[in-house]
């Protein structure tokens, strides 16, 4: 076990000192599913004593009140932990006697489905938290959610605990130096093409370390009748937020358009009306880490300019390939459908844009390769909305920095060499730039998944041409 948890160091470190305080103290972890909360809670919790228990999915109040004296009665032999509680108070409040006895660690894992998404059980909490539990010398307690809309408004900074919180982790993906860590049976090009179809999330990128290649991995868990990748949709939409149809027309309607959408176009796209709703499905899928919104760089925080795309890389796969051929999948009257899938442009296009994600999400590393993580600098895309007067136009990745510097950065994946082609694209892009931004100087930065030809090297166009291979931190491209 513990390869999974070398890239979670930092947590650990986090999570081992908020453990070893002497007095009282409230914790909370929130991450979507599969991403490893428990496993992390676990390894740090090692020998030390401790109490966990687990919300039922979508079951009323009092099935989760039963569920958690039951859970309680099975860690501890006191008679006062039977029977039922007619509410939270009374059914915590019986944790008093187990603690007093022994003190441990409360662990309340998805606890989003404890509270049954609502503020009353996170009252009732702090109340029997403040008035005994936490009197027990030596007692700590982790709430651990999947939710992490929940786990911040109706938790963190809700009423009753806002400020009483000791330790805040919200857990994501693995970046890829953290994926190789998890892979490491695995050649670099394969932890790269592993987080293109699964991005950095734990549970995934061990499912694929159980075959002996990507490929293989991904045409037995996704393209096989009972493959793991089949049904994970469901499953991770009806855990995150149940059944209401809205989250899947936004999502959908972001599946369609990887470019992204703004939101007048998201709205009429996804069939779902404008407004605060939409405002908080928006805020509840990017918290889940499902999507994500980008300002660009050069607009302030309030900007309406602001377009929204699937940031989840299975997702991603799962819309344009999975789901239009669940039908053959399941009736297994294809053979090698996905090596099929995988010589056509579509995959091709859908491989390309799948590095351009990736690359945005590493933009601090690439700062780093580049030699100015030191400047004061921000990034992201660059975009404008098409109207009467011009065509739309987006740079995926610019950033702009404080010593006068534009760093444009192009992002190509390919089988075969890159060619010189991609010149006259990217010099459209500066001549739109310089226009823009005629005091600053313009930095053009190549990063490729594959190999750059000869021709376009001995060209000398591009101030750098990194290697997919530099964000593992492992190896330095030779231009």
């Amino acid at each position: 076990m513990a390869v999974r948890f070398v890239g979670r160091a930092a947590e650990l470190r986090s999570l081992h000192g908020f453990l070893a305080r002497t007095e009282p103290a409230i914790g909370v972890i929130y991450g979507r599913r599969r991403i490893g909360k428990s496993s992390l809670i676990q390894q740090a919790l090692g020998t030390r004593p401790a109490l966990t228990f687990e919300g039922l999915e979508n079951r009323p109040k009092q099935e989760q009140i039963a569920g958690f004296l039951f859970q309680l009665g099975r860690q501890s032999r006191i008679a006062d932990t039977a029977g039922n509680a007619k509410d939270w108070r009374e059914a915590l409040v019986r944790l008093l006697p187990v603690l007093e006895q022994r003190p441990a660690c409360l662990v309340l894992d998805e606890f989003q489905w404890l509270a049954n998404y609502r503020r009353e059980m996170v009252s009732d909490l702090k109340l029997v938290w403040d008035q005994y539990l936490s009197k027990v010398p030596g007692v700590k307690m982790i709430l651990c959610g999947s939710i992490a809309s929940f786990m911040t408004t109706r938790v963190v900074r809700s009423s009753a605990l806002y400020g009483r919180t000791d330790l805040e982790i919200h857990l994501q993906e693995f970046p890829l130096r953290e994926a190789r860590l998890l892979l490491p049976d695995l050649g670099l090009d394969e932890v790269i093409e592993a987080c293109l179809y699964f991005g950095g999330v734990p549970k995934y990128l061990e499912l694929v370390r159980d075959h002996p290649s990507v490929r293989a991995a991904v045409d037995a868990l996704a393209f096989r009748e009972n493959g793991y990748f089949l049904e994970e949709y469901d499953r991770i939409f009806t855990s995150h937020f149940g059944r209401n149809p809205d989250f899947r027309k936004i999502i959908e309607a972001l599946a369609a358009c990887p470019q992204g959408l703004l939101r007048p176009q998201l709205t009429q796209r996804a069939g779902v009306a404008a407004g605060g709703l939409l405002s908080e499905h928006l805020a509840d899928l990017e918290a889940a880490g499902f999507t994500a919104s980008v300002v660009p760089f050069d607009k302030g925080p309030k900007s309406r300019l602001i377009k929204y795309y699937l940031s989840d890389s299975y997702l991603r796969f799962y819309f344009m390939f999975i789901r239009p051929n669940l039908r053959k999948i399941r009736q297994g009257v294809q053979s090698e459908l996905f090596a099929k899938l995988a010589q056509t442009g579509r995959f091709h296009a859908w491989r390309g844009k799948a590095f351009e994600y990736l690359c945005i999400r590493h933009a601090r590393r690439l700062a780093e390769i580049l030699g100015f993580s030191g400047i004061d600098f921000a990034c992201g895309p660059y975009f404008r909305a098409p109207s009467k007067d011009r065509s739309g136009l987006q740079i995926d990745l610019l950033f702009q920095r404080a010593d006068n510097v534009l760093t444009l950065c192009e992002m190509k994946c390919s089988l075969v060499p890159i060619g010189v082609g991609v010149i006259k694209d990217v010099e459209g892009k500066v001549a739109i730039l310089r226009r823009a931004f005629p005091s600053q100087t313009i930095q053009r930065v190549l990063v490729v998944h594959g190999e750059p030809s000869r021709d376009l090297v001995r060209a000398g166009y591009f101030y750098r041409i990194v290697r997919s291979h530099e964000l593992l931190s492992v190896v330095d491209a030779v231009n």
